[in-house]
């Protein structure tokens, strides 16, 4: 019997879940089972741990929901983790903006979650990081103040402490220095002889509580 590539096709005459087919995958410890289900047949991906454990069924026999609920619970996990990845891997995610995506892509929020706070854990999400390399972009590149970087950053998930305690950091470190940055930024827009007032406006309108 042979069965098409897509999540879930019509099948004749179910009778409850059943084990249809077990076939290996090109990652180690991992099986891809094919599993009637009301008439129509789904595919799951589980470890070899979840198919001992739920007893090594062979094609043919009856699934018990027991352990349809594991190999549904390993299979979304397996398929969250999968997308996360992908999405780490075209660019960076904070642990808030990560989740959100998983959600959108139709994971429940739970395991979103759960994903994404590993993902974190695992290292391949380094906020800190983050966050210098895009405090950076906006101090030093567009010469942006605090207030405007602060918000915007916010804006995208991150934790305001850790906004905080970054942008402290590296003006501690020298690497920022937002009055040599006002002061370079009322240059470049030709406002350095304006009166007081003037400049006042303009750095309040970039992020400048400073003249």
């Amino acid at each position: 019997m042979s069965f098409n590539k897509t999540q879930s096709e019509r099948v004749s005459s179910p009778d409850g879940a059943r084990l249809l087919y077990i076939r290996g995958t090109k990652e180690k410890n991992l099986l891809l089972l094919g599993i009637a289900e009301e008439g129509e047949t789904a595919r799951y991906t589980v470890s070899e741990t979840v198919y001992r454990s739920i007893g090594s069924p062979l094609r043919g026999d009856s699934i018990t929901p027991t352990a349809l609920t594991d190999i549904r619970d390993f299979d979304e996990g397996y398929r969250a983790r999968k997308y996360a990845l992908s999405l780490l891997a075209l660019a960076d995610n904070n642990e808030r903006g990560l989740a959100q995506k998983l959600v959108r892509r139709g994971f429940p929020r739970e395991r979103a979650t759960e994903v994404a706070r590993e993902m974190v854990s695992l290292g391949y999400i380094d906020e800190e990081r983050q966050l210098e390399r895009l405090i950076l972009a906006e101090a030093c590149g567009k010469l942006s103040g605090p207030s405007k970087i602060i918000p915007k950053l916010l804006s995208k998930g991150y934790q305001s402490s850790l906004v905080r305690a970054t942008l402290s950091s590296l003006c501690e470190r020298g690497e920022i220095d937002f009055k040599k940055n006002a002061k370079a930024l009322l240059e470049k827009l030709g406002a350095a002889d304006l009166p007081r007032e003037e400049k006042k406006k303009i750095l309040y309108k970039h992020g400048y509580r400073i003249c």
